[in-house]
């Protein structure tokens, strides 16, 4: 029986104790999520319409998000502009409803073509979205700590356009974090900001993170991860380093991790923190 419908915006404003999310994709499979050990307040599910093509409502991200609510988790469900089409939106935007499903991260998508989509942005979707919904929907959108000040005033025009919350790309500097708020704040930009981070092991998964999603590293945090790679010890330090400056130093009371689906792993990661 899937659970009553939770805000993200709600869960994230709770105080009291440090809390998490994980993000996942639609192979994970029931036995891993029946077997978490640490609870998070809510699972990310990722979009790629690539792959299912909008062709569809019986497609993998659905089937996880619907597992989940039958589980009794709360879910953020992911969509794109990418191949998505006003009638499938639609369509999507009730079936989310009928399954109380209120939370969605809503993203432009990978190699995105404007000529196979109905919305040419996301504040585009954002506002068909709240204009055919209204507030039921808790709305998502990505944040990169290292934009310019013209992305920043972007993201302040998605806020305007109904967006509820920022979750950030993953960064390995607290101070990338904290100068990334204020800036936002600078610009007007008061709702929740979401650190993302991601949990690497080794030196190849921070290296493979970097060309995959194109972000800058320090020199420094390259040089810790080859160091880890040469001792043949995990990287996790570094993460753990990374969380405790955000949440002892800059008072963060919420952490979503980028976990690849490695559940377990995450879990032992937030023991190790507590």
């Amino acid at each position: 029986m899937a659970t009553s419908t939770i805000k993200i915006t709600d869960l994230i404003k709770r105080g009291g104790q440090i809390t998490y999310s994980f993000e996942i994709t639609s192979d994970i499979t029931v036995d891993e999520l029946n077997n978490v050990s640490i609870e998070p307040a809510f699972y990310s599910v990722t979009w790629h319409a690539k792959s299912h093509q909008c062709k569809n409502l019986d497609i993998a991200p659905i089937k996880t998000a619907t597992l989940l609510k039958n589980l009794g988790k709360n879910v953020l469900m992911h969509i794109s502009c990418d191949m998505m089409k006003k009638d499938y939106l639609d369509e999507l935007l009730i079936l989310l409803k009928e399954k109380s499903i209120c939370n969605l991260f809503v993203v432009l998508g990978e190699n995105f073509d404007s000529n196979s989509s109905d919305f040419q942005s996301t504040l585009e979707m954002i506002k068909y979205i709240k204009g055919k919904t209204g507030d039921y929907f808790a709305a998502g959108i990505a944040g990169f700590p290292d934009s310019t000040d013209e992305k920043i005033q972007q993201i302040k025009e998605k806020i305007d356009g109904g967006a509820d919350f920022i979750l950030t790309q993953a960064f390995f500097d607290s101070n990338i974090f904290k100068t990334y708020v204020e800036r936002c704040k600078k610009f007007g930009i008061e709702v929740p900001i979401v650190p993302g981070v991601f949990p690497f092991e080794t030196y190849k998964q921070l290296n493979n993170f970097i060309n995959m999603c194109k972000v800058k590293v320090s020199e420094d945090l390259l040089e810790k991860a080859k160091s880890c790679q040469d001792q043949d010890e995990s990287c996790v330090g570094i993460i753990r380093t990374l969380i405790g400056d955000l949440t002892n130093n800059l008072n963060v009371k919420h952490i979503h991790l980028f976990t690849l689906n490695k559940l377990k792993n995450n879990c032992e990661l937030i023991k190790s923190l507590q």
